[in-house]
């Protein structure tokens, strides 16, 4: 059994993390990319900074988000949904420290050393530098896809709230390939963000607290 304290601030933690998400997205990553403008530039601005610590703070949000929404689903979600849970949770980790890199490592070598950082950026080929974004961002959308379709599975009255979400992953290349990358992260953190607040509302979970 679920304690609903801990279920309440879960609930909390994804609605806000959503909220966020949009709030980023809409008040600030468009005024931070700017078009051929090379990180080393962009990532000593107030700007920055303010985005990525927001962005961190979200990130950790959904983290807390998805023990609570894996453990009201947990008695019917079966094997895939625990795999799903285990992928989202390391996934969403591994962003928020990616997150963290950004904030205190990327802006101090765009400070300090930034020759070093725009050799990192400009290297030709895959390498460790890439992979390490690679990893976090790969590995958090696929886990989240695995859990918002194990909650469309056995979740009924989430499956809306479960749907946005799988759809703002997908809505994110989609976008950016016919209006470019800007207003393609834009829009579809704008639908994702919406389904984690709807995932986190009350009206949401109120048809499957019984069952946990």
């Amino acid at each position: 059994m679920l304690p609903p304290l801990l279920l309440r601030w879960t609930n909390l933690a994804l609605a806000a993390g959503g909220a966020l998400t949009i709030l980023i997205n809409i008040g600030l990553t468009p005024f931070m990319v700017v078009q051929g403008q090379p990180l080393t530039e962009t990532a000593v601005t107030t700007l920055f900074i303010w985005r990525q610590s927001l962005s961190a703070v979200a990130v950790a949000l959904l983290l807390f988000g998805s023990v609570g929404l894996y453990l009201r689903q947990a008695d019917r979600a079966g094997r895939f949904g625990a795999i799903a849970f285990v992928i989202a949770f390391l996934g969403t980790a591994l962003l928020l420290a990616w997150e963290w890199i950004d904030i205190f490592i990327l802006r101090d070598l765009a400070q300090r050393a930034p020759d070093a950082l725009r050799m990192l950026e400009e290297a030709k080929g895959l390498h460790l530098y890439d992979l390490g974004a690679l990893i976090p961002v790969a590995s958090f959308a696929l886990g989240w896809i695995a859990l918002a379709t194990s909650t469309l599975r056995v979740c009924p009255t989430q499956r809306r709230a479960a749907a946005l979400v799988i759809a703002g992953f997908f809505a994110i290349p989609l976008i950016s390939a016919a209006l470019g990358p800007l207003w393609g992260g834009v829009l579809g953190n704008v639908i994702l963000g919406s389904g984690w607040i709807l995932l986190g509302s009350p009206t949401a979970s109120r048809g499957v607290e019984g069952g946990v």
